[in-house]
């Protein structure tokens, strides 16, 4: 049952959202009616039918637009059976989409999101699309652009894709486009994911952690910092970010995860490790920055020293000892339920991707496995 009421700008001043989006329809204009979101964006909306079907119509937000204008252009469409070119939403360049949605989002997503949402839009989707208007971008251009992208970084046109799909949605969702307008990104398949990951062998672990207890005097802060990366599985930003009032007698208390907020127990040498560096801090921050402790470290741009030190491979990251830790978990006889508890996975799939076996280690369980079997056949 549709709500109705005489709208006047008192009336629209007073419209709350609600858990749902709804419609008051306007008992002063026929056919007219104003949408209120969950987000409290409010637009104005009508309806127009031809060739047996009918069309919902989103004629532009208030108060942006205000009631007498929402009621003009109401009168265009039945009259002209659509909205007038100055308000229809499908003219609105991408850019501005853009614009809109990061407003939005600035006040919701970390920083560390904001910052790498940009990056794309930055270098790919605002050069691609940024002065098109919405209504004419098509799925041919989206999957050309995507297609040429995807020849020098397979996994970058992934997430650049990913986030046209975010944006695009958000304007449906949040009425700044038509609900009817189609995102062109829809029908591209993306690139098959090859996992990056890899595990450090027990003889890399032992290299790599005589370098972290004895590094150079410079590095001596950020090597700590790698240290608890490898003994908690963290990711880098959880550790770097991590302030004193989240470390607990036997845990840290990580309040802004990635998958929400999750404890981390701590070994009885991660806690000496903590307790070592409490004892030197004058910051709210574990790993504060050196130029100003009142902020945290920015980055750990030492990993590559400290892994050249440590004779490993050029091409292992800093995010393989996550890699590291959930093998190792699954290798000493923990379970992938287990595993992911421990790394803050939220699915399975997240933590099978994560776990890789020791060459050395596989060869020993294939012997293992090969002398019992030859037991029974011979």
């Amino acid at each position: 049952m549709k709500t109705l009421a005489l709208l006047t700008p008192l009336y629209l001043s007073r419209l709350k959202p609600n858990d749902k989006e709804y419609a008051v329809h306007d008992a002063g204009c026929d056919g007219l009616a104003i949408r209120v979101q969950p987000s409290g964006t409010r637009a104005w909306i009508t309806w127009h039918r031809a060739n047996g079907k009918t069309r919902r119509i989103t004629l532009g937000h208030y108060p942006q637009m205000g009631l007498e204008h929402a009621r003009n252009a109401r009168r265009n469409v039945q009259t002209s059976g659509e909205s007038p070119e100055f308000i229809r939403p499908v003219t609105l360049s991408f850019a501005t989409l853009v614009e809109r949605f990061m407003a939005d989002k600035s006040k919701v997503y970390k920083p560390e999101t904001l910052y790498c949402m940009q990056t794309y839009l930055d270098s790919q989707l605002l050069p691609a699309f940024g002065n098109r208007p919405i209504g004419q971008i098509t799925s041919k251009e989206v999957a050309e652009w995507f297609y040429r992208y995807s020849k020098t970084r397979p996994g970058g046109a992934n997430q650049a894709i990913g986030h046209f799909g975010t944006i695009w949605n958000w304007g449906r969702r949040e009425c700044h486009l038509p609900q009817e307008l189609p995102n062109p990104a829809t029908p591209i398949r993306r690139n098959r994911k090859v996992a990056r990951g890899r595990m450090l062998s027990s003889e890399q672990l032992a290299d790599l952690g005589q370098v972290l207890h004895n590094p150079p005097p410079r590095l001596r802060q950020s090597a700590k910092a790698v240290l608890l990366i490898l003994l908690t599985g963290c990711r880098r930003g959880e550790i770097l970010n991590l302030k004193w009032k989240d470390v607990k007698r036997d845990r840290i208390a990580l309040s802004e995860a990635k998958t929400g907020p999750r404890d981390v127990w701590l070994s009885e040498i991660a806690k000496d490790l903590l307790t070592e560096l409490k004892r030197r801090s004058q910051s709210p921050f574990v790993f504060p920055d050196p130029n100003d402790p009142s902020q945290p470290r920015k980055s750990l741009s030492c990993w590559a020293t400290l892994r050249d030190l440590a004779g490993l491979p050029k091409d292992i990251r800093i995010h393989d000892l996550r890699h590291t830790y959930a093998s190792h978990a699954v290798l000493s006889g923990e379970s992938l339920p287990i595993t992911g508890a421990l790394v803050g996975h939220k699915s399975l799939k997240s933590t099978a991707r994560y776990t890789h076996l020791d060459p050395g280690q596989v060869l020993k369980a294939a012997e293992n496995v090969q002398k019992q079997i030859a037991e029974w056949i011979f």
